[in-house]
């Protein structure tokens, strides 16, 4: 058979009765994606359809199997990710052997090591190391927390206690923090315990400014700068240079709320491949990811709603699926034409693009 019936608990729950009669995306656990139809009987079950077989197939799920699946997007086209049971409990195996090496090491008592796997992203969540807890007096501190990379941006995230081990870790940004300062699975990187008055702070480190940061002090003013120095990574980057030229352009600015503007360009390579990409250091700058709602707001003050997809190739670049096309349209965009928007927040996770002005070039 080459469809599904959806649980009736779970299409309510979800609200996907609505989305009917568009597409919904499968992922499998390396975020391969197939597009498949959301549709419903005549006063019967929900199911998906055209493509079912193909992703069985293709993910070795066989007839008799128990799998689950997880709607990690709820927009226009709901995501649904499948995982395994194993796939799990090997992450948190290896997880769990990582963050007691990270223990044992003979750090800075403020310091300790993150293990970034795919589990603490998939969860949102960091577990940190018992000894760094115990030796910090971290156990009787529930609540906020504050994560700062090295420029001195800063997010808010929770931190709490596993009733069952004691174990403290922090929760609810974690993703959002990997993702906007591009720490991906696989990759280990140092924390710093830094108090603030009252509230704690944990500052990302990198080997290069190790040893200069036990030199320093943070005032509270430098905690919360904003740094708008290019990052060296992305300049060099070959990935970047080999998409520069169809890519949307952000140079950064001198000021916070300047960064809030970014630059973009509609080229013929936008249209032919109905692809746009928002800058990488815009996305990474401002936390912008998968997760994020956006909508984009045209010079009449109509809104149009668009989602949010990782790139193919490299999955830190967020390109936009769907509106855009309207929205330049709407603008009297032409191909070659770039137009400034600004960002504005409405909300932790959702955000408009605001139609500001076309760039006005100058004439030979």
């Amino acid at each position: 058979m080459n469809f599904k019936n959806l649980p009736r608990s779970f299409v309510r729950a979800n609200g996907l009765e609505t989305r009917c009669g568009r597409e919904i995306v499968l992922i499998n656990e390396k975020g391969k994606s197939w597009t498949l139809a959301l549709r419903q009987k005549l006063s019967g079950p929900t199911y998906i359809r055209r493509g079912w077989r193909s992703f069985c197939i293709a993910n070795g799920l066989k007839t008799g199997g128990v799998y689950t699946f997880k709607l990690i997007k709820r927009g226009r086209a709901p995501v649904l990710r499948l995982s395994s049971t194993e796939s799990e409990l090997e992450e948190r195996n290896i997880e769990k052997i990582q963050r007691n090496k990270a223990e044992s090491s003979s750090l800075d008592p403020s310091c300790f090591v993150a293990n970034i796997s795919r589990a603490t992203l998939r969860y949102d969540t960091l577990g940190l190391p018992m000894k760094f807890s115990r030796e910090n007096g971290l156990e009787a501190r529930c609540g906020e927390i504050v994560l700062m990379n090295e420029k001195g941006r800063s997010w808010k995230l929770n931190l709490k206690r596993k009733r069952s081990c004691g174990t403290m870790y922090i929760t609810q940004g974690w993703r959002s923090f990997c993702s906007a300062n591009g720490l991906r699975a696989g990759s280990s990187s140092t924390f710093k315990l830094i108090k603030r008055g009252g509230t704690l702070a944990l500052r990302l480190s990198s080997k290069e400014t190790e040893e200069e940061e036990e030199d320093c002090s943070l005032k509270a003013n430098e905690v919360e700068s904003l740094s708008t120095e290019p990052e060296s990574d992305e300049e060099g980057s070959q990935d970047e240079k080999q998409i520069k030229k169809h890519r949307s352009t952000w140079k950064a600015s001198s000021s916070q709320s300047q960064n809030r503007f970014v630059t973009l360009t509609f080229r013929p390579f936008n249209l032919e491949k109905y692809l746009l990409f928002l800058p990488l250091r815009f996305t990474r700058w401002h936390g912008i990811n998968e997760e994020t709602k956006m909508r984009l707001l045209d010079k009449n003050g109509v809104k149009w709603s668009t989602d949010l997809r990782s790139g193919k190739t490299n999955i830190d670049k967020i390109r936009l699926v769907g509106g855009w096309q309207e929205f330049f349209k709407a603008n009297c965009v032409k191909t070659g034409e770039s137009i400034i928007v600004k960002l504005i927040w409405d909300g932790d996770k959702s955000c408009i693009l605001k139609f500001c002005s076309k760039v006005k070039h100058e004439t030979e």
